[in-house]
């Protein structure tokens, strides 16, 4: 395992929170492999930029020596995560979840080592329990706690419907981290309130709580609302190199450091550098997009096919 400071300068790259920062050094000078965690929910096959932020993440993790385990909510998506959102999701179908997954673990495989990727479905236990393990799991949550959260707050006082399944939602993920065992989630900003209710049902099962590592939500080519489909602001991992590279080029000055921090392998002394060269007028902006746009193609799709595009 390399130095404790080594691997923080590592996995603080990018992160938005870490809760706690002294209880991950701590874990991490155990010299151990950490059980590091990402849970997703697959209701959309393909996979653009904006998810490949947490999973950049979990790479440095298995690069580190770390166990990552990538956990398909195979039973909570039909539940549906309420987490950003004004209204109850729409439910979907096991086998719809499925299939999904069979195609997010293929892009997914572009970032993550999957011979040292561990998968797991959390219906493997959640089709199982009784109903009286559900009421237990109910029981280690409060109403007033739950209601804390921004989500249901702004929906209770704006009088729209909240749904008694959303309120189980956030404790299903967090029973997941108590099976696994795990010592690091990894999750959106978004989704903080989801993350710690792991560290309580950890507690209440007299394990070490996990530690929370939180990254930013990346906005999308518009440079306002998050990276989705629903948008049209997205750029897909699949989308073919030119036209990957051509939808990068749109992005805004701003923006396009933040791309290279999140979704780069470019040294940050060298982002640095170009945002102070761009700042002072010694570097011209155009320069540090194409870099960019060439960086994330060329992981997606080799040196060769990112030059080709740039050229292009």
């Amino acid at each position: 395992m390399r130095p404790v400071e080594e691997q923080m300068a590592v996995l603080e790259r990018g992160a938005m929170t870490i809760t706690e920062r002294e209880e991950l050094k701590t874990k991490l000078a155990k010299g151990k492999p950490l059980i590091v965690k990402l849970g997703v929910d697959p209701t959309a096959a393909d996979l653009h930029l904006g998810f490949t932020v947490v999973l950049r993440k979990l790479r440095q993790f298995q690069d580190l020596g770390h166990q990552a385990v990538l956990l398909i909510g195979s039973f909570t998506a039909q539940v549906g995560d309420p987490t950003g959102r004004d209204k109850t999701r729409p439910q979907i179908t096991e086998e719809q979840v499925l299939k999904n997954a069979e195609h997010y673990l293929e892009q997914a495989s572009r970032i993550l080592d999957r011979d040292k990727l561990i998968v797991r479905y959390n219906g493997e236990w959640f089709s199982k329990m009784t109903f009286k393990e559900v009421i237990a799991l109910l029981a280690q949550a409060t109403l007033a706690r739950t209601l804390e959260r921004d989500d249901f707050q702004k929906r209770f006082q704006a009088n729209l419907p909240i749904h008694m399944h959303e309120f189980v939602y956030p404790l299903m993920q967090g029973y997941d981290s108590v099976v696994l065992k795990a010592d690091v989630e990894l999750g959106g900003n978004d989704q903080t309130f989801n993350l710690m209710v792991g560290r309580d049902l950890q507690r209440e099962a007299g394990q070490e709580p996990q530690v929370c590592l939180t990254m930013p939500l990346l906005e999308g080519l518009d440079g306002v609302r998050k990276m989705s489909k629903s948008y049209g602001n997205y750029v897909a991992i699949a989308d073919p190199p030119n036209e990957k590279v051509g939808k990068l080029m749109s992005v805004n000055d701003e923006l396009m450091f933040k791309y290279l921090e999140l979704l780069t392998d470019v040294p940050m002394e060298q982002i640095a550098e170009w945002k102070k060269g761009v700042k002072d007028g010694t570097v011209h902006p155009m320069t540090v997009k194409k870099a960019m746009a060439h960086a994330i193609t060329e992981i997606y799709d080799g040196k060769e096919a990112a030059d080709a595009a740039i050229a292009n």
